[in-house]
């Protein structure tokens, strides 16, 4: 198995750090590489950045699959480009937040979250209530740290989890996500180095990074050994498949590449774009 885990942001300070994290965790056959954006923002806080890096996250996604990527992990999150990659490649590609969250349901009552920042909290809040991910949430809470401050003071970052834990469990919280990608592999690559306080030790802690890799894993075993994928029926019909001309012209009007990868599903596109269009016109 060969995946490809994408830092969204324009540098490689956290590259090193995800990749000791993963590394701890993979299974003996997957192989999987570690990149960074060539340029973009260092960070996501504010959601007009994500959408500056979105199309540059997507088409990396889309070569990632014509070089034999088995499946993408978007280290981030906002989840920046994952729905709409999921259109266009036949992998399996997942964000930080959504299966984290899934998995902390089943590994306890309810559940706390912690980022970054305030203003991070609130954008993935959206991301919460679009999926119904609020329902087990007692807390969501921030560090006010950075990310691209928490990498020069990691020491920190684990001391403003830990006080933030102890909040949250008082509110109920059994389980403890760590939301932001940076913070979760900060936290993880050192906490080792301090005393783990005991009110805390019976307290499951998720670090996103491992939770949205193994998920990965599982799904890319899913599509190759079940033929189980992301349904096409509508949430993630594909634009190469319902209107591959439109799908070339849109393109071509953004100056990408036509070339990429064939996707392996095939269907009716005819078909399916004149009824798209009899839907646009008769809703006209």
């Amino acid at each position: 198995m060969k995946l490809l885990v994408l830092n969204p942001f324009g540098t490689d300070k956290f590259d090193k750090v995800i990749k000791r994290t993963l590394d701890i965790v993979k299974r003996p056959d997957t192989e999987f590489a570690v990149e960074h954006l060539p340029k973009g923002p260092e960070y996501y806080r504010f959601w007009y950045f994500k959408t500056l890096a979105e199309v540059d996250v997507i088409e990396r996604i889309i070569e990632a699959e014509s070089e034999g990527y088995d499946g993408v992990y978007v280290a981030c999150a906002y989840e920046p480009g994952v729905k709409s990659a999921r259109e266009v490649v036949d992998i399996p590609v997942v964000g930080a937040t959504v299966p984290t969250v899934y998995l902390a349901c089943q590994l306890g009552h309810r559940f706390g979250y912690i980022s970054d920042t305030r203003l991070a909290l609130v954008n993935t809040w959206d991301i919460f209530r679009k999926y119904r991910l609020h329902v087990n949430c007692v807390a969501m809470e921030s560090i006010e740290l950075g990310i691209e401050d928490i990498a020069s003071n990691p020491e920190e970052n684990v001391k403003r989890v830990m006080t933030i834990a102890r909040k949250i469990i008082q509110k109920g919280a059994e389980v403890i996500i760590l939301g932001c990608t940076v913070v979760a592999a900060f936290f993880t690559d050192n906490v080792g180095r301090i005393k783990f306080p005991s009110e805390l030790a019976r307290i499951t802690f998720l670090d996103s990074n491992i939770c949205a890799f193994k998920t990965l894993e599982l799904l890319v075993d899913l599509s190759h050994k079940a033929g189980i994928k992301f349904s096409r029926y509508a949430y993630y019909a594909s634009p190469r498949q319902v209107c591959p001309s439109d799908f070339i012209k849109y393109r071509r009007l953004y100056n990408l590449e036509e070339k990429i990868g064939k996707q392996r599903e095939i269907v009716n596109t005819a078909n399916l774009c004149f009824n798209f269009g009899e839907t646009e016109r008769g809703n006209g």
